[in-house]
Protein backbone atom coordinates (compact mmCIF):
# COMPACT_ATOMS: atom_id res chain seq x y z
CA UNK A 1 0.00 0.00 0.00
CA UNK A 2 1.38 3.14 -1.13
CA UNK A 3 2.12 6.26 1.68
CA UNK A 4 0.52 9.60 0.67
CA UNK A 5 2.89 12.69 1.59
CA UNK A 6 1.09 15.59 1.77
CA UNK A 7 3.22 18.39 0.89
CA UNK A 8 2.18 22.54 0.83
CA UNK A 9 3.14 25.13 -1.11
CA UNK A 10 2.57 28.36 0.07
CA UNK A 11 1.54 31.57 -1.36
CA UNK A 12 3.27 34.89 -0.37
CA UNK A 13 -0.47 36.27 1.25
CA UNK A 14 -0.25 32.65 3.70
CA UNK A 15 3.45 33.49 4.72
CA UNK A 16 2.69 37.55 5.16
CA UNK A 17 -0.55 36.82 6.84
CA UNK A 18 1.14 34.11 9.44
CA UNK A 19 3.82 36.38 10.04
CA UNK A 20 0.89 39.22 10.80
CA UNK A 21 -1.02 36.88 13.55
CA UNK A 22 2.31 35.26 15.10
CA UNK A 23 5.37 37.73 16.01
CA UNK A 24 8.41 35.32 16.59
CA UNK A 25 9.43 36.72 19.06
CA UNK A 26 6.21 36.03 20.71
CA UNK A 27 5.22 32.48 19.05
CA UNK A 28 7.87 30.60 18.35
CA UNK A 29 6.41 27.36 18.47
CA UNK A 30 3.98 28.09 14.96
CA UNK A 31 7.74 29.36 13.35
CA UNK A 32 9.14 25.86 14.62
CA UNK A 33 6.62 23.82 13.33
CA UNK A 34 6.64 25.48 9.70
CA UNK A 35 10.50 25.28 9.67
CA UNK A 36 10.42 20.98 10.85
CA UNK A 37 8.03 21.19 7.62
CA UNK A 38 10.71 22.46 5.56
CA UNK A 39 13.11 20.50 6.85
CA UNK A 40 10.64 17.06 6.58
CA UNK A 41 10.18 18.57 2.32
CA UNK A 42 6.69 19.23 3.04
CA UNK A 43 6.67 22.90 2.95
CA UNK A 44 8.06 24.32 -0.37
CA UNK A 45 7.56 27.63 -2.26
CA UNK A 46 8.27 29.19 -5.71
CA UNK A 47 11.45 31.93 -5.93
CA UNK A 48 8.70 34.32 -6.95
CA UNK A 49 7.46 34.32 -3.56
CA UNK A 50 10.57 34.85 -1.79
CA UNK A 51 11.11 37.95 -4.08
CA UNK A 52 7.40 39.58 -2.95
CA UNK A 53 8.27 38.30 0.92
CA UNK A 54 11.85 39.75 0.91
CA UNK A 55 11.01 43.00 -0.18
CA UNK A 56 10.29 43.62 3.05
CA UNK A 57 12.23 44.63 6.53
CA UNK A 58 11.13 42.55 9.02
CA UNK A 59 11.73 39.49 10.53
CA UNK A 60 9.83 37.35 7.84
CA UNK A 61 12.37 38.64 5.44
CA UNK A 62 15.02 37.12 7.73
CA UNK A 63 13.47 34.15 8.45
CA UNK A 64 12.33 32.81 4.55
CA UNK A 65 16.36 33.64 3.51
CA UNK A 66 17.40 31.91 6.69
CA UNK A 67 15.38 28.62 5.59
CA UNK A 68 16.38 29.14 1.95
CA UNK A 69 19.73 29.22 2.99
CA UNK A 70 19.58 26.30 5.24
CA UNK A 71 16.80 23.92 3.49
CA UNK A 72 16.16 23.32 -0.25
CA UNK A 73 12.56 24.49 -0.11
CA UNK A 74 12.57 27.46 -2.51
CA UNK A 75 11.79 25.79 -6.12
CA UNK A 76 12.98 27.98 -9.04
CA UNK A 77 11.13 28.14 -12.62
CA UNK A 78 11.73 25.08 -14.70
CA UNK A 79 10.97 24.61 -18.46
CA UNK A 80 7.44 23.35 -17.54
CA UNK A 81 7.04 26.35 -15.61
CA UNK A 82 8.32 28.18 -18.71
CA UNK A 83 5.97 26.65 -21.38
CA UNK A 84 2.86 26.64 -18.95
CA UNK A 85 3.07 30.19 -17.67
CA UNK A 86 2.34 31.88 -21.53
CA UNK A 87 -0.41 29.52 -21.92
CA UNK A 88 -1.98 30.63 -18.37
CA UNK A 89 -1.71 34.26 -19.44
CA UNK A 90 -3.54 33.52 -22.75
CA UNK A 91 -6.14 31.29 -21.58
CA UNK A 92 -6.86 33.75 -18.32
CA UNK A 93 -5.41 37.03 -19.13
CA UNK A 94 -6.57 38.66 -15.41
CA UNK A 95 -4.54 36.15 -13.43
CA UNK A 96 -1.30 37.35 -14.18
CA UNK A 97 -0.24 40.83 -13.78
CA UNK A 98 2.52 41.73 -15.46
CA UNK A 99 2.49 45.62 -14.32
CA UNK A 100 3.12 44.53 -10.82
CA UNK A 101 6.61 44.14 -10.31
CA UNK A 102 6.31 40.90 -8.20
CA UNK A 103 3.43 38.43 -8.84
CA UNK A 104 3.97 34.96 -7.47
CA UNK A 105 0.52 33.59 -7.50
CA UNK A 106 0.64 32.22 -11.25
CA UNK A 107 4.44 30.51 -10.33
CA UNK A 108 2.48 29.54 -7.59
CA UNK A 109 0.03 27.45 -9.87
CA UNK A 110 2.76 26.59 -12.11
CA UNK A 111 5.02 25.35 -9.46
CA UNK A 112 1.91 22.50 -8.21
CA UNK A 113 0.90 22.19 -11.56
CA UNK A 114 4.82 21.23 -12.36
CA UNK A 115 4.89 19.08 -9.28
CA UNK A 116 1.52 17.07 -10.36
CA UNK A 117 2.56 16.56 -13.49
CA UNK A 118 5.69 15.03 -12.22
CA UNK A 119 4.06 13.14 -9.87
CA UNK A 120 3.34 10.08 -12.73
CA UNK A 121 6.88 9.63 -12.88
CA UNK A 122 7.40 8.56 -9.29
CA UNK A 123 8.73 5.25 -8.61
CA UNK A 124 8.84 4.84 -4.96
CA UNK A 125 6.03 3.67 -2.63
CA UNK A 126 5.45 7.02 -1.27
CA UNK A 127 3.40 9.08 -2.96
CA UNK A 128 2.66 13.05 -2.98
CA UNK A 129 -0.03 15.58 -2.81
CA UNK A 130 0.21 18.75 -3.59
CA UNK A 131 -1.44 21.72 -1.96
CA UNK A 132 -1.25 25.36 -2.56
CA UNK A 133 -1.82 27.07 0.91
CA UNK A 134 -3.26 30.55 0.45
CA UNK A 135 -4.75 33.51 2.49
CA UNK A 136 -6.64 34.39 -0.68
CA UNK A 137 -10.54 33.84 -0.97
CA UNK A 138 -12.23 33.38 -4.22
CA UNK A 139 -13.26 35.84 -5.99
CA UNK A 140 -17.42 36.25 -4.88
CA UNK A 141 -19.92 35.11 -7.57
CA UNK A 142 -17.23 34.49 -10.32
CA UNK A 143 -17.94 32.16 -12.90
CA UNK A 144 -15.01 30.06 -13.62
CA UNK A 145 -16.09 29.42 -17.08
CA UNK A 146 -15.11 33.03 -17.95
CA UNK A 147 -11.78 33.15 -18.15
CA UNK A 148 -11.52 36.87 -17.05
CA UNK A 149 -12.93 35.73 -13.48
CA UNK A 150 -10.37 33.52 -12.60
CA UNK A 151 -8.44 35.98 -10.65
CA UNK A 152 -7.57 34.59 -7.55
CA UNK A 153 -5.65 31.29 -6.59
CA UNK A 154 -8.52 29.65 -5.34
CA UNK A 155 -10.45 30.11 -8.59
CA UNK A 156 -7.71 28.75 -10.57
CA UNK A 157 -7.20 25.72 -8.58
CA UNK A 158 -10.56 24.86 -8.91
CA UNK A 159 -10.46 25.39 -12.40
CA UNK A 160 -7.88 23.00 -12.49
CA UNK A 161 -8.42 20.88 -9.62
CA UNK A 162 -5.86 21.90 -7.42
CA UNK A 163 -6.23 21.33 -4.17
CA UNK A 164 -6.25 24.82 -2.28
CA UNK A 165 -6.43 25.77 2.00
CA UNK A 166 -5.75 28.55 3.76
CA UNK A 167 -3.19 28.70 6.77
CA UNK A 168 -5.32 27.57 9.36
CA UNK A 169 -6.69 24.64 7.83
CA UNK A 170 -2.83 23.37 7.02
CA UNK A 171 -2.78 24.05 10.64
CA UNK A 172 -5.70 21.63 11.19
CA UNK A 173 -4.86 19.25 8.89
CA UNK A 174 -1.22 18.89 11.22
CA UNK A 175 -3.26 18.80 14.12
CA UNK A 176 -1.09 21.84 15.65
CA UNK A 177 -2.51 23.00 18.64
CA UNK A 178 -0.70 26.07 20.02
Amino acid sequence: MNQIVIVYIIDSSALIHFRRINPIDIYKTPWEKMKELIIDKRLITHSQVKDEVTDGDDFLVDWVKEQDTEYDWVYGITDFQNEIIPKIHEKYPRFIKPENEHDADPFVVALALDKINNLSLQTTLTKEEYIIVTNETSAKGQNLNNPYEVVKIPDFCKVFKIKCIGLFEMFRQEKWEF
